[in-house]
């Protein structure tokens, strides 16, 4: 049972540091970090945002004790490291969060307030990386104030991480530069957005995503000879052969695949049915224009796998599927489509039962007065290079994956202000005081 004393103490210095915090969110907002490494970005026109976020940061770790480590792995990109030593043997605790953002689309959409506003409305600040999430890395600093403000300090190490590259995977550049920088802890939390289905849930596992590339061959002619192929008594495909018609087979089973997914693919903390999906991103087919019948048809898809299956069960069980829809048709017997596996993000797992995960349940309901959600990320975060480098690591952050990347993005204050007390209580239960 936590000490009531302390709780109020640091929860009141929490609620002291609100409009800070805010004022903090929003000021981060106002500075686009584009990762520009993002498709279709010039690179040199927004190369050096994720700095511009960083440099502030680091004057405010500073200014609260913090001993500061920025750098560059990528010119023009850099992290920053925050680093709170403790006063004695406690167990340390690394809170990490990116801060490079996804381009806004067109900013005519952006209805409520413009991407890089930071505006407040209705309880709401919005912009690019309010939820995706620089609330998170803003609160996790807050969280620290707090704790010193209240006159308390960790007996643990305290790190707090901003790094680049995240979304688009750039970890040799930003999270796991950290960890061969030499930074680990005894636990980590990620701050990114826990819902949904729930707000500031505990999240104990992710899953794997995979991007696949189908290439289906066909046999271009003129498109006046479409009647061959689709008549009975046609010549077929001795005159030519449609690849967007060969895909059409490939993509309805792997739709099929899909929904058998639904039915038997399940995790203990992804207890909403379904969220393991074979998504289609993209089809596309006709390299020569409209005067030919399509010689090539690409399928692009983005697969969601369980945490508990492997990259090779994954392939598996999609190749095999191919080759079964394949072998129905008898083109694509003899001109079976071609499967690339272009990039692949690991799952990571942790036990609910986890040590830090009981820390986080504590801080939690101290704060919230109701049992912690424990439930799966939905989609994919730094965590998992976390963990795979022996840091036990949980993901539990403000805001929303549902309106991440998307227009007129948010994250709504009162649970920033929420967030910041769940860290700052975590510190006390972990670190030790």
């Amino acid at each position: 049972m936590m000490n009531i004393e302390v709780k109020n103490k640091i929860i009141a210095n929490v609620d002291s540091l609100r409009e800070e915090l805010v004022r903090l969110i929003s000021n981060l907002v106002q500075i686009p970090s584009i990762n520009p490494t993002y498709p279709g970005i010039i690179k040199e026109d927004v190369l050096g945002g994720e700095t511009k976020v960083n440099k502030l940061l680091k004057s405010i770790m500073e200014s609260i004790g913090l001993k500061t480590d920025l750098w560059e792995e990528e010119k023009g990109r850099a992290n920053l490291v925050g680093i709170y030593k403790g006063t004695s043997e406690g167990k340390s605790i690394i809170f990490n969060g990116h801060v490079d953002v996804v381009p806004p689309g067109p900013e005519n959409l952006w209805t409520k307030a413009g991407p890089w506003s930071g505006k407040i409305v209705n309880g709401k600040i919005y912009g690019r990386g309010t939820s995706d999430m620089k609330a998170g890395n803003a609160a996790a600093i807050i969280a620290l104030k707090a704790v010193l403000n209240a006159g308390y300090q960790p007996k643990g190490d305290v790190i707090i991480e901003d790094v680049v590259g995240e979304e688009m995977m750039n970890t040799e550049v930003g999270t796991g530069a950290t960890i061969k920088r030499g930074y680990k802890a005894d636990a980590a939390i990620v701050m990114e957005s826990s819902a949904p289905p729930y707000p500031l849930a505990l999240l104990t596992a992710s899953p794997g995503v995979v991007v696949m590339r189908v290439t289906i061959k066909g046999k271009p002619a003129h498109t006046s000879m479409r009647d061959e192929l689709v008549r009975a008594g046609g010549k077929g495909f001795k005159i030519a052969v449609s690849a967007i018609d060969k895909g059409f087979i490939i993509y309805q089973g792997i739709l099929k695949l899909e929904e058998e997914w639904g039915q038997n693919k399940s995790h203990p903390v992804f207890t909403h049915p379904g969220h393991f999906t074979i998504c289609p991103t993209s089809f596309i087919g006709g390299l020569h224009g409209i005067a030919y019948i399509p010689e090539e048809c690409f399928i692009d898809y983005v697969i969601w796998h369980a945490p508990q299956d492997s990259l090779e069960q994954v392939k598996k069980e999609i190749e095999e599927q191919i080759s079964r829809f394949a072998q129905i048709d008898p083109w694509l017997r003899e001109n079976p489509p071609q499967v690339e596996w272009n990039f692949w993000w690991p799952p990571y797992e942790i036990s609910p039962n986890a040590p830090i995960c009981k820390a986080v349940t504590n801080a939690y309901e101290a704060v919230m007065n109701k049992p912690v959600k424990i439930y799966g990320f939905a989609a994919v975060n730094d965590a998992t290079f976390l963990n795979k480098a022996g840091i036990p690591t949980i993901t539990l952050g403000p805001g929303s994956i549902q309106v991440a990347h998307s227009v007129n993005e948010y994250v709504e204050i009162r649970e920033v202000i929420d967030a910041a007390k769940i860290y700052a209580l975590t510190i006390a239960e972990w670190c030790g005081i």
